[in-house]
């Protein structure tokens, strides 16, 4: 219950102190009470009156310093929570800048291995198609001023054959001139046609390489693709394939950093393995280096695999360098295999031994992708395995080093 304000105690105090002091007058003048004793008791009431106000201002009093102290007491514990946790913002706080720079740092290399040797590589193919551009522009300035300087001779040799007084000699040095000029015309059309078909080979590489990077996101960099390494429209095939048609295992012959763009594939589409056959033992370990790198110890096993001389079967006569077939004899179920290897200077259809050796370990539906086919020994490896091998078809791709694409089906 509110306590009443003090000026109401004391108004209400002298009133009942006046009504009492009244009525003792009234009561003394009838003769009921002494006079003596009606002072004495309105004595006691005003007495008492007083002290009623001073306990009940008292009781006021200590209502409000109860009040004043519980609500010091939430003040305190609300600064108390306060303080605790400004004290744990801070500790968090503290170890805030440490933890922002070791991300900043995981994300730099991360976006470093991201870029790393691709990015170099897309620089300099860039690099390379300015280069182009502006050789086909100055060839073709050149066969513009040629063309140019040869009709302004023929016109010229035209008018001398007309004079009289031109000498056999003359004429035919003109004309051997003239001659000379359209062959170095046709010579910088060829060449200024060999600079187009560059530039547009360099950008398709570009391209696929784009492709098959934005698709797989390597976790580091990786080796240059092309020259002795596979090209990058190849191995978009080969990753379209996995991607489209998953194989239990893939077999490539030849290892490299084409293995470790097969693991990506495999390890994001297929769920399988791949095992690279390679019979230079000092390569195989920097293959095996390089996958450990990729984290893809788990999907793809680089097989140190010499070459022996191989003989097909019930054919004494010829023998061709090819991998120890023991490195496949546990393989089973392969649905893909590319062959990149061994390298074509080893000898004449060194690549031909892949299918009689490898055919019996593969699915029913395998596809097979032989690399390189533009140079001739490929091609005849191509044509004598879809004599050979009935249940093959094969088609040409268009790949910067030519491939064939063959896929296993019933006879």
């Amino acid at each position: 219950m509110r306590a009443l304000p003090p000026r109401l105690l004391l108004i209400i105090g002298a009133v009942l102190t006046g009504l009492a002091v009244i009525a003792l007058v009234l009561l003394s003048a009838a003769g009921i009470v002494e006079p003596a004793s009606a002072v004495q008791i309105a004595l006691s009431f005003a007495i008492l009156a007083m002290a009623a106000m001073i306990v009940a201002d008292g009781r006021r009093t200590d209502g409000k310093a109860l009040r004043i102290d519980a609500r010091t007491k939430r003040q305190d514990a609300a600064l108390a929570r306060t303080e605790q946790a400004l004290a744990q913002l801070a500790t968090e706080l503290e170890g805030l800048p440490g933890r922002l720079e070791d991300a900043g740092r995981h994300q730099a290399r991360v976006l470093l291995s991201a870029l790393g040797e691709d990015r170099m590589e897309l620089t300099a193919q860039t690099d390379r198609l300015a280069q182009l551009a502006s050789a086909v522009a100055r060839v073709d300035a050149t066969v513009r001023q040629s063309a140019d300087d040869l009709d302004d001779l023929r016109k010229l040799r035209h008018d001398h054959e007309q004079l009289t007084g031109l000498t056999g000699t003359a004429v035919q040095g003109l004309r051997d001139l003239a001659e000379r000029l359209d062959a170095l015309g046709g010579t910088v059309r060829e060449g200024q046609a060999d600079l187009a078909k560059s530039a547009r080979q360099n950008y398709a590489q570009l391209e696929a390489l784009i492709d098959i990077r934005a698709l797989l996101q390597p976790r580091a960099p990786l080796p240059r693709l092309r020259g002795w390494a596979a090209s990058p429209d190849v191995l978009r095939l080969l990753i379209e394939r996995i991607a489209v048609d998953p194989a239990k295992v893939v077999v490539e012959c030849g290892s490299g950093s084409s293995s470790v763009w097969l693991g990506y594939a495999v390890q994001r589409f297929g769920g399988g393995r791949v095992v690279a056959l390679e019979h230079d033992e000092r390569f195989a370990e920097a293959s095996r280096d390089l996958v450990l790198a990729h984290g893809l110890q788990d999907v793809v096993e680089i097989r140190h695999a010499p070459l022996t001389s191989w003989t097909p079967p019930g054919d004494g006569a010829e023998t061709i360098p090819w991998y120890d077939p023991r490195a496949v004899a546990d393989l089973s179920d392969i649905g893909l295999v590319f062959v990149d290897g061994p390298p074509g200077a080893t000898a004449q259809l060194v690549r031909y031994p892949a299918v009689p050796v490898l055919l019996p370990h593969c699915a029913a539906d395998a596809w097979i992708v032989l690399d390189d086919t533009n140079r001739p020994g490929e091609r005849e490896v191509a044509d004598r395995w879809l004599l050979e091998y009935p249940e093959l078809a094969g088609t040409a791709h268009p790949a910067e080093k030519g491939a064939m694409v063959l896929r296993r089906s019933a006879v």
